[in-house]
């Protein structure tokens, strides 16, 4: 339970930061769109600040919709197997997504840190720092993996237990 409610914390947190971005892309884009009609000038740096930003607002709401099983599944499969087997897939499902984040974010962290070093930034009218987008994808991939890391002890600890129960032998007193 404590780790449920830490990592829905963190979620929060990294959501408010992606509704952020998400205000920022709005903003960029109405004074780029007003600058532009009116002005007939555009908003210097109006595209490196809006890509800066897409990177910060999908992974921003990454943990969270894990959490609250916000994604889309397809079950037309699973539907049709046992409560055992539907836990089964769901824990292979679980572990794969374990490796994949978990290499997303090996492999993430030394970009991020040599961008964050070099002060990465876009090129063009107006500098935008990159690094902020680059951190914030290893951070969010590392968070979903652990996530899944809980979800899955949870699924093979509910396969166990469930395997335990029905594995238990049958006292022939106990048959009536």
């Amino acid at each position: 339970m404590k780790s449920w409610n830490i990592m829905s914390r963190v979620a929060g947190v990294l959501s408010v930061i992606g509704a952020l971005a998400i205000l920022i892309i709005l903003v960029v884009t109405v004074a780029d769109v007003v600058m532009n009609k009116i002005f007939n000038s555009p908003f210097p740096g109006a595209t490196e600040i809006i890509t800066s930003m897409m990177p910060i607002t999908v992974f921003g709401f990454l943990l969270s919709t894990q959490i609250k099983k916000r994604h889309i599944t397809i079950d037309a499969v699973t539907v049709r197997l046992t409560e055992k087997w539907q836990t089964v897939v769901k824990s292979l499902g679980l572990g794969i997504g374990v490796y994949l984040f978990g290499l997303l974010t090996y492999l993430n962290i030394p970009m991020a840190i040599h961008s964050f070093k070099i002060g990465d930034h876009t090129g063009g009218t107006i500098a935008v720092p990159l690094y902020p987008a680059k951190i914030i994808i290893p951070i969010a991939t590392g968070l979903v993996a652990i996530q899944l890391l809980i979800e899955l002890s949870r699924s093979v600890r509910t396969l166990l237990l469930k395997e335990s129960v029905h594995s238990t032998p049958v006292k022939s007193d106990d048959i009536k």
